[in-house]
């Protein structure tokens, strides 16, 4: 299996994010840009989100995958979540074929599968240690160094609220630059963090695309990416971003 060896200079910078399973590219790229990437694990998860799903794009029609979970509720943090091991072997088999079937004759068939393959065997039955495989292990192959750690396992204060939150886990884990997504511009002030002595900044995808059978498509799952694209010409996607102020 193919791993590029690639250093890239991103000293100090640290993400924080929900965890997603197989999230779309500008989530890769997120990562990309760090040196720390934190999985934030221990806040409500949210029904209908992207936690335990995302979706593909065969036969002319979108295809939604999700992991099967017991007793999801808002009412539980993401990492109380579990999977539901009596449903799981059946649905990973099958979700397994639903890709053979369709990505087969895909350029990189054979590594991606291989990815998918390895990110389907579990560690334990959390859906956050699931979802976190589905970026640590594509972003290891593709030779990325990044250290990732989840927030429930950190002993951090949960008792405070968004951005107050952020700023004593920065605090306590001596982050001092911080990058975001760039739906945060709504939500959160660089000058604020500048005042606390820490840097923000945004980062915004220059371009998601990708060679692809009928096109590009935007907001599909980076297994498409990993099936479609070999890794030394999929690599270089991940440093196309920009990162700003507001």
């Amino acid at each position: 299996m193919t791993t590029i060896q690639r250093p890239i200079d991103v000293t100090g910078r640290t993400a924080i994010m929900q965890p997603y399973f197989f999230p779309y590219v500008g989530y890769y790229q997120l990562a990309a840009a760090v040196e720390r990437f934190i999985f934030y694990d221990d806040v409500q998860f949210i029904k209908g989100g992207f936690i335990a799903r995302n979706k593909l794009h065969v036969g002319g029609r979108d295809l939604l995958f999700t992991v099967p979970l017991s007793g999801a509720s808002p009412n539980k943090r993401i990492d109380e979540v579990r999977i539901d091991m009596g449903l799981y072997p059946r649905w990973r088999e099958r979700f397994l074929r639903t890709i053979d079937q369709n990505y087969a004759k895909a350029a990189n068939f054979a590594e991606g599968r291989a990815v998918l393959h390895e990110v389907l065997e579990l560690e334990d039955d959390r859906i956050s240690t699931l979802a976190a495989r589905s970026v640590r292990l594509p972003m290891a192959r593709l030779g990325r160094s990044v250290e990732f750690l989840f927030s429930s396992r950190l002993d951090l204060r949960t008792d405070l609220k968004r951005e107050e939150r952020l700023f004593d886990i920065c605090d306590r884990l001596g982050i001092r630059d911080y990058i975001q997504s760039q739906g945060g511009t709504t939500l959160y002030s660089c000058e604020r963090w500048r005042q606390r002595g820490l840097s923000l900044r945004f980062l915004k995808p220059v371009t998601m695309e990708y060679p692809r059978p009928g096109g590009a498509l935007s907001g599909l799952s980076m297994l498409d990416a990993l099936l479609h694209v070999p890794f030394d010409r999929l690599d270089p996607l991940l440093d196309r971003y920009e990162l700003f102020t507001n």
